[in-house]
């Protein structure tokens, strides 16, 4: 699979920009604050409807416009297929070869995107809800039932708060139980599959990018004692007083450990960096090798955090897979990287091939 034309229009400075893009390499240059790293947010926004650096869709609006509007076309095998997102200020319109989704899920589904950004490290550094992103994202892709069950476990969880805030009767809010423990029992298999999956491939992506061990577990959100029925009801005096689910999947944590110990506050702005790319690249292998597809990377800003030999170590180990690139620099050319490339240059947000 890969993204062989991307339209721009009214996204944060890219007025219009049209690219025709390589299905291996792309380097995207220019100097600061020129429209490099909007330019790989719109094609993360057109796989998930949603922006890596923002969670808030108006600024992706280009000031002055309505609306901004990112389609693109896709080639698998000899099949291909457009998707186009639309955003404005009030709502987000998503479509696939010409028609509406049913689900903005579906867009995922059609082009799997992964970023490595300056800010990849915070999948270590921050909470528990970043990191289950990261699983559930693979989860996803490797399990098409996944996201239906997650659904059913959101549906019971709203409801089961509901009755927590409005009355913090034990009953009513027990009725929602057995459709909460179901699902969500189901979520924490399918999750421990995919840990079992990408435990040798993030693994062998540590060695390979620090010569270092790196090892996951699952934290299941509602303790190692007991099932999670049990957990519910041992947390109810609590679930009361915070009128919220405090025990469940939607509380789990994937604990990363490197050297034998917990990773988070315990190494470099680098080796985080380092360790969060060894986590996606890892990812992206799992899923090659499960569903023969290729996958789509977006890199920006590749230097930024890593001294010469992690870059070198990191641009070795993206450029051997095979995958879309698209990579971000200051300058035309990335310590690391060689070979052809599609060469485009971006300055005051016109993006223009380099020929």
């Amino acid at each position: 699979m890969a993204l062989e034309n991307l339209k721009i229009q009214g996204f944060r400075c890219l007025t219009n920009a049209e690219l025709e893009l390589d299905p291996a390499r792309n380097l995207i240059s220019g100097p600061n604050a020129s429209g490099k790293t909007s330019l790989l947010e719109a094609v993360f926004f057109l796989s998930r409807a949603r922006s890596f650096r923002t969670a808030y869709l108006e600024q992706l609006v280009q000031d002055g416009a309505g609306e901004c509007v990112v389609v693109g076309r896709i080639r698998d095998v000899s099949r291909e297929t457009s998707l186009g997102v639309r955003c404005s200020r009030s709502k987000t319109e998503a479509r696939i070869g010409g028609e509406p989704v049913k689900s903005l899920a579906d867009l995922a589904q059609a082009l799997p995107v992964q970023v490595i950004d300056p800010g990849i490290h915070k999948l270590l550094e921050e909470g528990p809800a970043r990191r289950r992103r990261f699983l559930d994202w693979g989860v996803f892709h490797m399990e098409p039932g996944f996201l239906e069950i997650w659904r059913r476990y959101q549906k019971a969880l709203r409801q089961r708060n509901a009755a927590l805030r409005q009355s913090g009767d034990r009953k009513t809010a027990k009725a929602w139980e057995i459709e909460l423990v179901e699902a969500g029992n189901l979520i924490q298999e399918a999750r421990e599959r995919q840990i079992k999956a990408l435990q040798p491939a993030v693994a062998s992506c540590a060695e390979e990018l620090l010569g270092a061990s790196l090892e996951l577990e699952l934290r299941t959100g509602w303790g190692k004692d007991g099932s999670f029925q049990d957990a519910l009801e041992k947390s109810w005096t609590r679930d009361r007083q915070y009128q919220a689910t405090q025990v469940g999947p939607h509380r789990a944590d994937l604990t990363i450990r490197f050297f034998g110990k917990g990773a988070k506050n315990r190494v470099s702005r680098g080796q985080q960096k380092m360790l969060a790319s060894a986590l996606l690249l890892g990812q992206l292998d799992v899923l090659k090798n499960a569903l023969s597809t290729d996958q789509i990377l977006l890199v920006d800003d590749p230097a930024a955090e890593l001294d010469q030999a992690y870059l070198q170590r990191l641009m070795a180990a993206i450029q051997k897979r095979d995958l879309q690139l698209l990579i971000t620099a200051l300058g035309p050319e990335v310590t690391g990287l060689s070979g052809d490339f599609a060469r485009f240059h971006v300055e005051q947000g016109k993006v223009s091939k380099v020929v």
